[in-house]
């Protein structure tokens, strides 16, 4: 799927890709990344992506979906590249696209007249509570996300699944 990321250092568009990763390709750990994604990628009914920049083909970001039970639609691991991250970030847009095309999943994989269809379930994890109500704070902000009870696991409702898809997919 074509997208559009936003190069920080000129503020133009540039052209980018969302695809399925290829087992080799996937970032671990031993790469600066958070995740080990090739490990990942393994887990039952889960599919791996990679957003990619068109120009030179690096990957930008990391997703893996999963279907929960296989009915469950739930964004699993989601990550921007580490040269993505802080005040040296190359590209804007990564994670918002990665989030929107987990939401796009969950109303493609989800059979018509099942009551999960785009809905999309995450967890928060992180070492510090601290940190686990930061990044709650922004999914909620800028993805619309809500908590579920006192847990640290959000969701997203189609209605506001269907606005990213539409915000950040079809740029």
């Amino acid at each position: 799927m074509r997208i559009k990321l936003k190069n920080v250092a000129t503020g133009k568009l540039v052209n980018a890709e969302i695809r399925k990763a290829r087992q080799t390709e996937l970032p671990s750990m031993e790469h600066g990344w958070r995740f080990n994604f090739r490990k990942q990628a393994k887990l039952k009914y889960a599919e791996a992506y990679v957003i990619v920049d068109m120009e030179t083909q690096e990957i930008q970001g990391c997703l893996i979906f999963q279907m929960v039970d296989k009915y469950t639609p739930y964004m699993a691991f989601v990550e921007k590249a580490p040269h993505n991250k802080g005040v040296q970030a190359r590209f804007e847009l990564v994670a918002e696209c990665l989030v929107a095309f987990a939401c796009r999943q969950s109303f493609i994989k989800v059979a018509d007249g099942r009551d999960e269809k785009g809905w999309l379930m995450f967890d928060v994890r992180e070492e510090k509570e601290e940190d686990v109500l930061k990044l709650m704070s922004y999914y909620s902000k800028t993805f619309k996300a809500v908590r579920f009870q006192k847990t640290t696991t959000m969701f997203i409702q189609p209605e506001d699944g269907r606005g990213l898809i539409e915000k950040y997919l079809k740029q």
